[in-house]
């Protein structure tokens, strides 16, 4: 397993971020498969955009809200050129588990349904104005200096999550048409499936009955990286998730098919920006 993987992992700059952003924000018209170390709460307000993760595709448009768990690789692509509106929350787990009672689990949303693979829920008219009103709140007290702007943003978190929840809970979830290629969603679940051991173009091949070169190409237009980088991305998150659980570096090393410490170290210090050791330290 080579260690030259461009960097996918975007370490979030804060533990809460909420942005209301426009088509001039840091995004180009194919963004590539990314993650974070946080959940995503992402809201269109204009425009129609392809959302991908690795467990489907979907088209959405303004009110179509989606639900993104921490770790998991996704993507947008924007259809209409020039627009582009949408809110963008991301909180990292503690936050929302802090906030969390007994009664009320606020990640809740972020679990996969069976029945709405990619968590997409759609608000009413009125539901988007409301959560538009109170993101811009969000925003304004986390940028805030005044005496009570870290109770606000408290408090807008909560109003916005416990919104996100109950229409989660609460709505029929409706079919919704599959826009992710049969071949790249088979190419995604034999990744899942088979990630600690060495995956390589020919397994692909001998498994999925199509050349190589094609599979390739196919991933790369869906995700805008190669399948190379995906894979040892996608490794890393896996061992991201086994040294919060306490496994040793050395173990994780063997778990995720690298083929030396050395190897699996420079990688994950490349992809995550501390080493397995620190990373781990710091999770604990």
């Amino acid at each position: 397993m080579g260690q030259d993987a461009k960097r996918k992992f975007t370490a979030l700059d804060a533990e809460i971020q909420c942005e209301c952003k426009t088509i001039t924000a840091l995004l180009d018209y194919s963004m590539d498969m990314h993650n974070h170390d946080g959940y995503e709460v992402l809201l269109v307000l204009g425009g129609i955009i392809n959302f991908y993760t690795e467990f489907g595709g979907s088209r959405l448009e303004r009110g179509d809200l989606v639900c993104v768990d921490e770790l998991n690789f996704h993507r947008v692509e924007v259809i209409t050129r020039g627009i582009y509106d949408r809110i963008v929350v991301n909180v990292k787990r503690h936050i929302l588990e802090g906030a969390s009672s007994e009664q009320t689990d606020l990640q809740t949303c972020f679990r996969r349904n069976p029945m709405n693979a990619l968590n997409v829920i759609h608000l009413s008219e009125e539901e988007v104005l409301r959560l538009d009103v109170y993101a811009r709140s969000l925003q304004a007290s986390l940028s805030g200096k005044k005496p009570g702007d870290e109770i606000l943003s408290d408090a807008y978190l909560k109003l916005i999550m416990v919104m996100v929840n109950r229409h989660f809970l609460g709505q029929n979830f409706l079919p919704r048409p599959e826009i992710m290629p049969g071949l790249v969603m088979e190419t995604f679940n034999y990744i899942e499936n088979h990630l600690t051991e060495e995956i390589t173009l020919k397994c692909l091949e001998e498994n999925l009955h199509y050349n190589g070169t094609y599979i390739s190409r196919r991933f790369k237009r869906i995700t805008g990286i190669s399948l190379q980088n995906y894979i040892i991305a996608k490794k890393i998150m896996l061992s991201c998730k086994l040294l919060r659980e306490g496994m040793s570096p050395c173990n994780v090393c063997e778990m995720t098919g690298f083929n030396s410490y050395s190897n699996f170290s420079r990688t994950f210090s490349k992809q995550v920006g501390l080493s397995p050791k620190k990373y781990q330290m710091e999770n604990r």
